[in-house]
């Protein structure tokens, strides 16, 4: 609903006083900046003058002094930066609220940034308690939580602004919840090479996600579109802004590829925090098995899986099985019960005999990783037989491994749990040096901690898993054990997992943590209604509905023969330039396909085209042709779907095509349709 004139100059007003407020704030601390830096540069100068008559003490004292200032001063150049951005668009909402037993009515205007002179707050940051209601409520009675207890009244009145470089574009009242006009605007506005920040349309089922600092395990089941990823990011800056303990450095990203690490890199500095610390499962296990400098990664394992006949993938489906969990912990069992010492160690007169030293090594130590129990029964026997441990304990260690045969090398433990397994298989079976295939990570990171002990991750306090439903519970308990102390946020859809070995769901996930909240979200802010009509047909699914408007692009169907193949993709994509799509995709069923593709297209004068492959970290240009497992969580203004006539979807690659066809947002074309994996219901 438009503003009357009258009303909308005093909006207009009002923002101008926001710009005089915010340009005062910045010239202010650029002041204080200033002084510090001359402060610190001072201070360094006063050091290197004096130093040969300090003291180690009062050197190291100066040091803390002049780190600690330049600690300050770079958060105030941070603040700087943030109000600068801030007087582009200092405020997306305002609600007017009536207290309780309280005739005042207070204007309460929300934006990324708070903006305060003294006492008198101007713009709430949208994180603020009372901001929630902009999210929570229509007009009429409302609440909100404080530190003092809850307030409760009444919205008299909600009005969302779209301010531009300053100026205000647009002004108007809404009488419902932010999902109506604006929310459109927003929708059908091109998607980028990075995800945007959805604060001023965060929907009501999501800010309860966002806002829930109560429960340590949060699993949400997301359908493809519903912003889950987004969700995530905008609760990690809700915590950071409400937990003044809590750092960037203090929060994990488990994400699927650095593709999508890279995407997603935008959202948390535009609302005004620093990047947390980011990685995918592959990554952070090469921390650990540092020897093998060739470690897969999911879309490298998604890559050879897809090219291999199931009979070929039997061994890659045990390894991803919970039986594989069960039998390396069956085996750690049966070989831990299998250690037993050759001989008596002694001293003089004195000896602890070799049944003596197995039940230390069994029940005194047995909380301890082999490598701590050997340590400490070493210590143990330096102790009784009164030898200086300085002089005799790595002889000790070494004849006590060298009498029990103890594996201390968590490779050559792993090959032979393998071997335990896999007796009449052939050798290929087993994992090289030269390669650690990503389903033996999981085996070999459990041998690892076995042997070594699972370390002390306390620093990390909040840790996000996304795209969950790929990891195997053998991987998230791993996950659970490195971050004991951790909350996690799981976020995942059953319907895109495109591990075809592993059919966990969100719901089976959340039960591998005590007291886990389970939230779903079934709304798609992505794709069009048609697209989601379509995508759904593929896995007979009704669980998405779109809130976009119809725009009346139905999803196109072609047949293309080898030799029409190029120049309609060259068409198709000229067209969708024409119609305003910035941002294009070409996604192909595996990466030889994709580099086939960019190949011929290369050749059709498009220089803004780029392939995206596994070792690829950024999206650079508007077209990209990429395989269909590295496009999941992106999303593109339009998809054409290739599929290879000789190379098609097979059965059981259903959910594969399923992300690909949810990737778009307006348009959807798709070369070759592949019909045997389609499951239409004729009912629909």
């Amino acid at each position: 609903m438009s503003m009357d004139q009258s009303e909308l100059k005093k909006e207009k007003e009002y923002l101008e006083k926001v710009k005089e407020v915010l340009k005062s704030i910045i010239d202010e601390a650029k002041k204080h900046v200033e002084y510090s830096v001359k402060d610190i540069n001072g201070l360094k100068r006063f050091m290197w003058d004096n130093l040969s008559d300090y003291t180690d003490e009062e050197r190291a004292l100066a040091l803390y002094e002049v780190d600690h200032s330049v600690d300050i001063t770079n958060q105030q150049i941070s603040s700087i930066s943030k109000y600068e951005k801030a007087l582009n668009s200092p405020y997306f909402g305002k609600i007017v609220f009536k207290e309780e037993n309280d005739d005042e009515e207070l204007d309460i205007y929300i934006g990324l940034t708070s903006v305060q002179n003294k006492i008198q707050f101007y713009v709430y940051d949208w994180r603020a308690p009372v901001s929630s209601m902009f999210y929570n409520y229509e007009l009429g009675s409302a609440s909100y939580n404080t530190p003092g207890g809850k307030v409760c009244g009444e919205i008299l009145s909600k009005t969302q602004f779209k301010i531009v470089d300053g100026k205000m574009v647009r002004c108007f009242s809404s009488d419902i919840n932010i999902d109506d006009e604006y929310l459109q605007e927003i929708l059908v506005t091109s998607s980028s090479d990075k995800m945007k920040n959805i604060v001023s349309t965060i929907q009501r089922e999501q800010n309860t996600i966002i806002r829930n600092d109560k429960d340590k395990y949060l699993i949400v089941q997301g359908a493809a579109g519903s912003g889950k990823t987004s969700v995530a990011l905008h609760r990690i800056a809700y915590l950071l802004y409400k937990d003044i303990y809590l750092k960037s450095n203090n929060v994990l990203i488990l994400s699927p590829s650095d593709v999508f690490s890279d995407y997603i890199s935008n959202v948390l500095p535009e609302l005004g925090e620093q990047n947390v610390l980011t990685s995918t499962f592959s990554e952070f296990a090469s921390s650990y098995l540092k020897p093998y400098k060739n470690i897969e990664n999911y879309s490298q394992f998604l890559e050879r899986v897809y090219n291999k006949s199931a009979q070929e993938n039997h061994i890659i489906e045990y390894k991803m099985s919970t039986q594989y969990e069960k039998d390396l912990n069956d085996f750690i069992k049966l070989y831990e019960n299998s250690i037993s010492f050759s001989y008596n160690i002694k001293m003089g007169n004195n000896c602890i005999s070799a049944q003596e030293l197995k039940k230390l090594f069994m029940d005194k130590f047995k909380k301890f990783p082999f490598k701590e129990r050997l340590e400490l029964l070493s210590e143990y026997v330096c102790n009784r037989l009164g030898l200086a441990k300085k002089t005799y304990m790595n002889r000790i260690k070494k004849q006590l491994q060298e009498s029990s045969g103890l594996e201390l090398d968590y490779y050559n433990l792993y090959l032979l749990f393998l071997k335990n397994q896999f007796k009449n298989q052939p050798s290929s079976i087993l994992m090289t040096n030269n390669q650690v295939p990503y389903e033996d990570i999981s085996g070999l990171l459990y041998m690892y901690f076995t042997i070594n002990g699972y370390p002390n991750y306390n620093h990390i306090r909040q840790v996000v898993i996304d795209e969950a439903q790929d990891y195997t519970s053998f991987q998230i308990n791993i996950m659970k054990n490195i971050f004991k102390n951790s909350a996690f946020t799981v976020l995942g859809d059953i319907n895109q997992g495109l591990n075809p070995f592993n059919n966990e769901t969100l719901y089976d996930i959340s039960n591998l943590f005590s007291s886990a909240k389970y939230i779903e979200l079934t709304k798609t802010y992505r794709s069009s209604q048609e697209i989601i009509d379509y995508s759904n047909q593929i896995l007979n699914i009704n669980n998405a509905c779109s809130v976009r408007r119809p725009i009346d692009i139905p999803v196109e169907i072609k047949t293309c023969s080898k030799q029409d193949i190029f120049s309609n993709l060259r068409e198709d994509i000229e067209n969708m330039k024409n119609n305003r799509m910035n941002k294009i995709a070409v996604i192909t069923r595996t990466n030889n396909q994709a580099k086939k593709i960019f190949k011929e297209l290369s050749n059709y004068e498009l220089p803004e085209i780029q392939l995206i492959s596994s070792s690829d970290t950024q999206i650079k240009e508007s077209i990209i042709v990429i395989p269909s497992y590295l496009s999941k969580g992106l999303e593109f203004d339009g998809v054409i779907a290739y599929n290879d006539l000789d190379d098609s979807y097979r059965s059981g690659d259903e959910k594969l095509y399923y992300v690909v066809c949810t990737r778009a947002q307006n348009q959807l074309t798709i070369y070759n349709e592949p019909q045997k994996i389609l499951k239409r219901n004729p009912n629909r």
